[in-house]
């Protein structure tokens, strides 16, 4: 499985009703079609997408945690940094790759 299916799943599993659509825009910061078109043609996130989705990532698990104190929010807020560290390794995999 390519790392751009395990990312959208696994946002899928926190977050049950997102698109394939709303995670191309929201959160790789691309165009509507970049999932689809992307996994159709058995290619994997750029370098660029994957700097977008870790931004994202940590920047949505920050928010969840900011001024509040309920356990929910910090368990989401977990979840996406659980995300992060893995978007974090492909990151270094693919420079060090270079």
């Amino acid at each position: 499985m390519s790392f751009i299916e395990q990312a959208y799943l696994e946002i899928k599993t926190i977050d049950p009703s997102i698109t394939t659509d709303q995670f191309s825009t929201k959160w790789l910061n691309k165009c509507s079609s970049y999932y689809r078109s992307y996994k159709a043609s058995d290619r994997d996130l750029t370098l660029h997408a994957l700097m977008c989705f870790l931004e994202n990532l940590n920047e949505k698990s920050s928010s969840l945690r900011m001024n509040n104190s309920h356990q929910l929010l910090h368990e989401k807020a977990d979840q996406y940094l659980a995300l992060s560290a893995l978007a974090s390794e492909q990151v270094t995999l693919r420079i060090s790759a270079r």
